[in-house]
């Protein structure tokens, strides 16, 4: 609100003094500048392939990274093949298997009755998170490979322990359909998406399959503490690929988070996916609610609360930075991209 009379005022000014446009031109690019920019550094083999050896996936991945290609789908659904998923023409079709999984996690995630998303809904956002980023530049291990349950051992991580439930849930599901050639880490990545996409205002994002599992543990000591200052986050996000604006858009995913301890939610419309967290965040007079230092950090810093207000006013906005900047964070420490395959069709339909 501020940057926008500041700006109105000096519009005034230069069209009274017409010397000034010059600089107004020059102040009007610094204050978009500090506004949302896409992360846009190459990961995986898109760094080394040239576009004409890239698969469509791989384009396509590629435009989201650079922040052209468009995260979202709202208009691409399937119908899986007549027979059931041991079909031959379901098995034929790489995507039908996930239909089925699909189905099962949307139905463990929204409740109807509430029209809200479920716990395991916000334990499948956080699992998501905590397998990919768990990887940095600075390491050759780790990231978006389903080691987080398949390691054995990073469960057991204080920052992993309350995620037990989810845990549990997706091997149950992994179990249940491994015979039909999917990934783990496949697994977690499209539980995180429809995670978020399963509370009422959750963006429809575009999945990929193709994710090798890895069972060695990640390395320790990359996921940010709650207690960090925001150019500690922006370093460590920094490291993963992911600048400032994509750090505020996915710290946001914290509109759906409630701590397990006390059941505290962290904005006080936690089944929905909405923008009350950054008002909620800031405003100590909202009772009964969980705040990360971190959180209050980013919310103030000075290359970060400018990116944080306009998410806070513009939601669309910030749902294409999310699901941009989460399918970047899908695909972390995974070298192959460009071998992927689209299955966004099988991702459940909008939530209002």
């Amino acid at each position: 609100m501020k940057t926008t009379v500041f700006l109105s005022a000096l519009i005034g000014s230069a069209a009274a003094h017409p010397g000034m446009g010059v600089a107004m031109e020059e102040i009007k690019h610094m204050v978009m500048k500090r506004q949302f920019q896409p992360s846009t550094a190459m990961i995986g083999d898109l760094i080394t392939l040239p576009n004409n050896a890239l698969s469509t996936t791989g384009a396509a991945i590629k435009a989201i990274l650079q922040g052209t290609g468009n995260p979202i789908d709202t208009t691409t659904f399937y119908t899986a093949p007549a027979g059931g998923r041991d079909a031959p023409a379901c098995r034929q079709d790489r995507c039908c298997i996930w239909e089925y999984i699909a189905n099962d996690m949307r139905a463990a995630f929204f409740n109807s009755a509430t029209n809200e998303c479920t716990n395991l809904a916000r334990g499948a956002i956080r699992l998501g998170f905590h397998d990919a980023a768990a990887w940095s530049i600075n390491h050759g291990n780790g990231g978006a490979d389903g080691s987080i349950i398949l390691s054995g051992t990073e469960m057991s991580r204080p920052e992993n322990t309350a995620m037990v439930p989810i845990a549990n849930q997706m091997t149950t599901w992994f179990n249940t359909y491994r015979n039909y050639g999917i990934s783990m880490a496949d697994l977690i990545q499209l539980g995180a998406k429809i995670g978020a996409g399963s509370c009422p205002g959750g963006p429809r994002i575009r999945f990929f399959i193709g994710r090798t599992d890895n069972p060695n543990p990640a390395p320790t000591g990359l996921l940010p503490p709650p207690t960090f200052t925001a150019q500690q986050l922006i370093d460590n996000f920094g490291n993963k690929t992911i600048g400032p604006g994509g750090l505020v858009a996915l710290l946001a995913a914290h509109t759906a988070s409630r701590q397990q301890s006390s059941g505290l939610p962290q904005d006080t419309t936690p089944g929905k996916w909405d923008q009350k967290y950054f008002a909620d965040t800031v405003d100590p007079s909202v009772p009964g609610l969980v705040r990360f230092p971190s959180d209050i950090n980013v919310a103030n810093g000075a290359v970060t609360a400018p990116i944080w207000n306009q998410f806070r006013n513009n939601k669309a906005a910030w749902d294409r930075a999310y699901a941009a900047e989460y399918i970047r964070m899908s695909l972390l420490g995974f070298a192959s991209i460009n071998g992927m395959f689209e299955c966004t069709k099988v991702m459940p339909s909008v939530l209002v």
